[in-house]
């Protein structure tokens, strides 16, 4: 098949993205890697997003690309069919008509060294973090990450810090508010199983997010600070990785490569209160 070599393709695209968060980091009931489309389509233009919604299908087409790269997979569990009255078919068949791919690095990303918990740890303020649990003895890579802070903050001080750096105004806290925090633990995204580990690593403080109604009892139990401070809102600084990654390859590859970001994505939950209008 003849193309441009100065032109990546799906593949190439896919496999630069694996050489930084291998696929075999990836959790066993996880999809990654090509989720839709053909592994040869060249691609000048791609849209990098957390999730793949009717709306970054409608952003692709407005800025022309040919790729999208999410951290959450269009595909989770196999297809039994392709209904187009169900949101997956329906947009696997507008991706598919329009000629874009899509291309998803979900839990190897969380797991890789700098990847969506180590930029967590960072906009927190860790030192030294690790693996909260390890991929494997000694590994870097690991869900979750544990770390300190440069000094003790107060308990409530870090709950609005959380709140700042993740520019969410409205986070829950459970457990000790009144106490100092130093070592912290955390998991972007959905993480109330692994707060035993965090526990059990000494943390003074979780971060996290759908934190379990139980998980927050036993926090409060405990005298440890949980922070549900939003699935959305922790996983979402990783995109401007993905796309700094690609750029710097771009170059090095001599590739003729644009990457934009889906900065208008928004999480799915708004907040209200009484005083809302």
């Amino acid at each position: 098949m003849h193309r441009n070599s100065m032109v990546p393709t799906v593949n190439d695209i896919t496999d630069e993205l694996f050489s930084w968060a291998p696929q075999d980091l990836a959790e066993e009931w996880d999809n990654v890697g090509l989720q839709v489309g053909y592994p040869y389509w060249q691609v000048k233009r791609a849209v990098i997003a957390l999730d793949v919604t009717p709306f970054t299908l409608a952003f692709a087409l407005e800025v022309k690309a040919d790729i999208v790269i999410s951290h959450h997979p269009l595909i989770f569990k196999p297809l039994t069919r392709l209904n187009l009255n169900e949101t997956t078919a329906r947009l696997l068949a507008g991706f598919l008509r329009h000629e874009i791919s899509v291309v998803s690095m979900h839990t190897n990303l969380d797991s890789v060294l700098g990847g969506v918990n180590d930029r967590l740890a960072s906009l927190i303020g860790l030192a030294d973090s690790k693996p909260l649990v390890p991929r494997e003895a000694g590994m870097e890579a690991g869900l979750g990450r544990i770390g300190q802070l440069a000094s003790p903050v107060p308990a409530r001080k870090f709950v609005q810090h959380i709140s700042s750096v993740l520019d969410k105004p409205c986070v829950a806290a459970a457990g000790n508010l009144h106490g100092k925090i130093a070592r912290v633990a955390l998991c972007s995204g959905s993480g109330s199983s692994l707060f035993p580990e965090a526990v059990k690593n000494g943390a003074d403080a979780y971060v996290s997010a759908e934190i379990k109604h139980s998980t927050a009892r036993e926090a409060e139990a405990l005298g440890i600070l949980v922070v549900d401070a939003g699935h959305f809102e922790t996983e979402r600084p990783v995109v401007h990785d993905i796309r700094e990654f690609l750029s710097d390859r771009a170059k090095e590859r001599g590739w003729e490569l644009e990457t934009v970001v889906f900065e208008a994505e928004r999480s799915p939950f708004m907040y209200f209160s009484e005083n809302t209008k």
